[in-house]
């Protein structure tokens, strides 16, 4: 899942921008990228007798500029926790009715993110959204190097910063946007990945930029890792599934015994990590809102909750979707890559989860700023 600013291009980036702004569709989706089983789309389409769009984007402050901006009228938008923190603090989402989502209960998601939602760091934006998707911050490495993987699992996050630890030689991949980049320093000093202490960020950012890092990156860390080319980066859960599927997608028919899902893996450390969820809002610049409600509810019915998880391979929030995996024999593959499923980092005794949260405006430029510092050293 690409979920950062991209400092390194000075820009945000937009794919498919397109706008339907009341004419020419009925329901207006900002999305990330394959982040919806285009069938569902279409089966909704055909049920209710309208037309979807999707916009898609691949950032967390693009779909803020969006929207406050009002580029077009989105009537559901699908960001990511601290986004929905953002927006909702600065009055631009709307209160969901849940009396109008037939499928949903507050007891219908896995019980370990339901808690995590009920904590401390998500508390101020409870009652705007609906949970679509989970997973973890990881260390995606490359198993085809002797040492990595031992390395990894030894020392954790400490491979992303002390390159001593590893292998001669091994190239060292970071995420190139300034909240990811942080945490990951953050990690590594043992700070939380929501403070506001500008000597704790200062002394995060001090280590990423006495870092030579191989590469700085976002969605090319993960092919890269894939293809050999990094050793070790850090990615969301999502970043490594994406090349898991598409490295089985493209062998499906081919006559091979390797496949090159062999050749790397993801570690999610348990002692202290970021677990993101995703979640469906409506923003104030819906023109359709009762249609947004509709096509909530559609994503909560078991049936098409499951299909989506099956599309999109990302751990499910509903706990009988969830349940239905874990217990399926189809996803037994997928279930022995423990970065799939966050509640086992929730889940291990003595661990540290924290959940972004919107640090707000001033410590945000401060950030950008320092990052920007980082960059261009």
């Amino acid at each position: 899942m690409r979920r950062g600013f991209f400092f390194v291009l000075m820009g945000m980036i937009v794919f498919c921008l397109t706008s339907c702004g009341g004419k020419g569709c009925d329901l207006l989706i900002l999305n990330w990228g394959d982040y919806m089983a285009e069938e569902l789309i279409e089966e909704f389409e055909s049920t209710y007798k309208v037309d979807v769009k999707v916009v898609t984007t691949d950032s967390n402050e693009q779909m803020y500029s969006n929207v406050i901006n009002r580029t077009a009228d989105y009537d559901i938008v699908i960001p990511s926790d601290y986004m929905v923190h953002q927006l909702k603090s600065e009055n631009l989402l709307n209160a969901l009715d849940y009396s109008k989502l037939e499928n949903y209960s507050e007891d219908m998601f896995v019980p370990s993110l339901t808690e995590l939602m009920n904590g401390e760091d998500c508390m101020e934006y409870k009652g705007y959204y609906v949970p679509y998707f989970w997973g973890s911050l990881g260390i995606m490495y490359n198993k085809r190097k002797e040492g990595i993987e031992e390395a990894v699992y030894q020392y954790g996050w400490k491979v992303l910063f002390e390159p001593e630890i590893l292998p001669k030689g091994s190239r060292i991949g970071m995420y190139g946007s300034s909240r990811d980049a942080l945490a990951a320093a953050e990690l590594y000093l043992g700070y939380s990945l929501n403070t506001t202490d500008k000597e704790e960020i200062d002394s995060a950012m001090k280590v990423l930029k006495e870092m030579d890092f191989y590469q700085w990156g976002t969605d090319d860390l993960k092919i890269d890792v894939s293809q050999g080319k990094v050793d070790v980066a850090l990615v969301y859960s999502g970043d490594y599934f994406d090349s898991y599927y598409a490295d089985l997608e493209a062998e499906e028919g081919l006559e091979t015994e390797v496949s090159n899902t062999d050749n790397y893996s993801i570690y999610s450390p348990v002692e202290h990590n970021n677990v993101f969820f995703d979640a469906m809002v409506i923003p104030k610049t819906s023109t359709n809102v009762d249609l947004a409600y509709r096509f909530i509810d559609f994503m909560l019915e078991y049936d098409h909750s499951y299909t989506n998880a099956d599309y999109i391979g990302y751990c499910p929030t509903i706990d009988s979707v969830y349940e239905g995996i874990i217990h399926s024999e189809d996803w037994s593959d997928i279930l022995e890559i423990e970065a799939y499923d966050p509640t086992k980092i929730l889940n291990t005794e003595g661990s540290w989860v924290e959940v972004y949260r919107y640090l707000g405006e001033e410590v945000y430029a401060y950030i950008e700023r320092k990052f920007t510092e980082v960059i261009f050293k």
